[in-house]
C-alpha cells in the first residue's frame, strides 16, 4: 500500500483543484434552478471567473510540483526560501485578495455574490448566501490576514519533513 503522507504531500494540488472543480460543477447546476433566466448567463460568468481564481495557486502549486521545484506541499509554508513557484503561488493570492476587495467595494461585486450566491462556488452548497456586510468584511479580512499568515510561516520556519 503506498505511503498516504507521501501521496498527500506529492499531490495534494491534485486533490484541491478535484474539490474546486466539483464545487464548479454543482454550483453552476445548482445556478440554473436558483437564478432567474434572464441572469443566468451573468452568473455563469461570475461562477467561471470564481472557479477560476480559485484554480490559480493550485495549478501554480502543480507546475511547480510536476517540474519538481517544490517537490511536495510542504515547500509552500516555506517563502524565505524564495523558490519562485511558492512566490508565484503566494503573489497570486494576494493578488487575488486585492482584486477581490476591489471587486467588493468599489465595482459593487458585494451585490453580485449575494445576488447569485456566488459562494457555492467555494464549497457553501445550500448555504444561505452570506449578506453583503459579511462579503465586505471578508474581502478586507483577505487582504489584512494574507500578509500576517506570510510572516507567520516565515517565522515559524516549518522544517521539510524528509
Amino acid at each position: 500500500m503506498p505511503d498516504f503522507f507521501r501521496l498527500i504531500s506529492e499531490y495534494f494540488w491534485i486533490v484541491a483543484l478535484a474539490f474546486a472543480a466539483f464545487n464548479y460543477w454543482k454550483s453552476d447546476r445548482d445556478t440554473t434552478r436558483t437564478v432567474a433566466p434572464d441572469k443566468a448567463r451573468e452568473a455563469r460568468i461570475y461562477l467561471r471567473n470564481f472557479a477560476f481564481a480559485g484554480a490559480l495557486p493550485w495549478l501554480i502549486m502543480g507546475a511547480g510540483q510536476i517540474t519538481g521545484a517544490t517537490p511536495t506541499v510542504w515547500h509552500y509554508f516555506r517563502p524565505q526560501d524564495r523558490n519562485v513557484f511558492v512566490i508565484g503561488s503566494l503573489a497570486t493570492i494576494f493578488a487575488l485578495s486585492c482584486y477581490f476587495a476591489w471587486w467588493v467595494f468599489v465595482a459593487n461585486g458585494a451585490k453580485k455574490i449575494v445576488e447569485f450566491n456566488l459562494v457555492a462556488a467555494l464549497g457553501q452548497h445550500g448555504a444561505k448566501p452570506p449578506s453583503e456586510g459579511m462579503v465586505k468584511v471578508f474581502a478586507a479580512l483577505g487582504v489584512l490576514i494574507f500578509p500576517i499568515w506570510v510572516y507567520m510561516a516565515v517565522s515559524m520556519n516549518a522544517p521539510l519533513p524528509g
